[in-house]
């Protein structure tokens, strides 16, 4: 691992010509930043995949506010509230690093004929610009990479943007299969699966879905869950395909880091009530047995403990679910829940996640749900949903080392094993809402149904939101405030307020 990231350190060099102008985006070519004509195609793909993960990061820290994985710890006019939001770290990441960096590995690839990096690259695109069009509508695409050819690049409509994602995806999946001709073949530089095509194609695939199922409201629930479904047929199989970037105790993961400050007291979330609501057992989601007290991911996502300066010691007896009382999203109340610097997604070297197998189950019961006539107030679904929903927890509990005995316990419990007849989305959409902790991709989920409480279980909308929002939901983000600045005339035609659906939420 220290040898990949040895190879990843040429992200400091970072190619960024590409972009669409320096003043475009505020980011000014540094003195050391190499020409793309002199960096070899193994030293782009790591500056490529590292962007593209820092960027998924970026848009985690907001987003799981937004969802309630987690909870400010300040009581200010912050996205725990709804105002509004650019996020314009995150589209300074993909705009400035990752699609620039995309945009010389693909033309590398063909000049070349490495297919492989070609499909990679294509992969990588796919889903960079899939997540900024789903956070913020129709976005700078065909134009965003034109360098000064275009300082003002329009937005295209996410409609059509869609189109092309999927059809990115496709390419990737056909480029896969062909044999590497060239004698340029990606290894150690793909940082996520180490050059092995069939594992890009499985997630390839696994991203389609994903891509597919949030056209639910556009192409209604049975086509969609056909495509879905055909998808995932060829997608990931097992936790060992899931879609993640892993660091070390050099290059550390960005939630850990972001935990730092926990010693000297400068505290940024909390741990949400709502996410705590899911597993503790309580009113909203009451065990059967006896046996069963808390769900057993709850200790190993959860810390309780308390951090100085003079270091880590123990909190309340981890052990005693009356002791995981969370933060109510959107009052900065104090809370013992933390994310922490020793859990399962926040470790020093903890891995990044961005697409995993448990996901793609979930998305299986999901769809399996749809095609049986399931509605978010029905009741019963076929065998194949219900297998899938159960196999999605046993992977998500696999993957963050449950304890053989207690997942056994929670899945034999008789509010989890319900059963065909019995089983409604809201227990599917439960246990892949723990599952995604700290991942954008509950926000999507919440929007397709529409942030109903019959999907999503005592789900509530936080006190003391942006007036301007009227007390409704955000369904999108506002463009990033540079745009306002260097591309106005586009903004202003594109601007629209955080309460207004993106195409494919409408």
């Amino acid at each position: 691992m220290k040898n990949i990231f040895k190879i990843a350190s040429v992200f400091t060099l970072a190619i960024s010509i590409y972009s669409c102008s320096d003043s475009y985006y505020d980011t000014n070519t540094p003195s050391n930043t190499v020409s793309p004509d002199l960096v070899a195609i193994n030293n782009v793909l790591p500056s490529a995949i590292q962007a593209t993960m820092s960027a998924q990061y970026s848009a985690a820290t907001s987003l799981a506010q937004v969802d309630q994985h987690i909870a400010s710890a300040f009581n200010d006019q912050n996205i725990d509230k709804h105002y509004q939001n650019s996020l314009d770290e995150y589209w300074r990441l993909v705009y400035s690093k990752a699609l620039p960096n995309i945009k010389v590995l693909e033309e590398k690839a063909t000049a070349t004929n490495s297919s492989h990096y070609l499909a990679i690259a294509k992969v990588l695109k796919a889903i960079n610009i899939g997540l900024t069009t789903d956070l913020h509508g129709d976005v700078p695409y065909t134009e965003a990479t034109l360098a000064a050819t275009n300082f003002y690049p329009k937005y295209d409509a996410q409609q059509l943007i869609y189109t092309d994602v999927i059809k990115l995806l496709d390419d990737a999946i056909v480029l896969f299969s062909t044999p590497n001709t060239s004698i340029y073949s990606p290894g150690a530089d793909d940082l996520i699966y180490s050059g092995k095509a069939a594992s890009w194609t499985k997630a390839a695939y696994t991203f389609k879905a994903r891509f597919q199922l949030h056209l639910m409201k556009v192409n209604g629930g049975t086509t969609t869950a056909t495509a879905v479904l055909a998808s995932l047929s060829k997608g990931f199989a097992a936790n060992s395909d899931d879609f993640q970037l892993k660091y070390n105790s050099v290059n550390t993961n960005p939630w850990y880091q972001s935990q730092l400050g926990l010693s000297t007291g400068n505290l940024t979330f909390y741990i949400s009530n709502h996410f705590i609501s899911y597993m503790n057992g309580g009113a909203v989601f009451p065990f059967a047995s006896s046996s069963v007290t808390m769900d057993p991911r709850m200790p190993l996502l959860v810390d309780l403990s308390t951090y100085s300066s003079s270091g880590i010691t123990a909190g309340p007896d981890p052990t005693v679910v009356a002791n995981y009382i969370g933060s109510t999203n959107g009052t900065g109340t104090t809370s013992k829940t933390k994310i922490g610097t020793q859990f399962f997604y926040s470790k020093i070297d903890s891995q990044l996640v961005y697409l995993t197998y448990a996901e793609a189950k979930f998305m299986e019961a999901e769809a399996q749900f749809l095609l049986a006539g399931g509605t978010p107030t029905s009741t019963g679904t076929n065998a194949a949903s219900y297998s899938a929903y159960l196999a999605g927890i046993a992977a998500n509990m696999d993957k963050i080392s449950v304890t053989a005995t207690n997942k056994n316990n929670y899945l034999a419990d008789a509010s989890i094993a319900k059963g065909i007849a019995a089983l409604q989305l809201k227990d599917i959409m439960r246990q892949k809402f723990i599952a995604l902790f700290l991942n954008p991709e509950s926000f999507t989920d919440y929007r397709r149904y529409d942030f109903s409480t019959n999907a999503f279980k005592n789900l509530t909308i936080p006190a003391k939101t942006d007036p301007l929002n009227e007390g409704k939901w955000i369904r999108r983000f506002v463009y990033s405030s540079n745009e306002r600045s260097a591309n106005t005339v586009n903004y202003n035609l594109n601007f629209k307020s955080m309460i207004t659906p993106v195409w494919w939420d409408k």
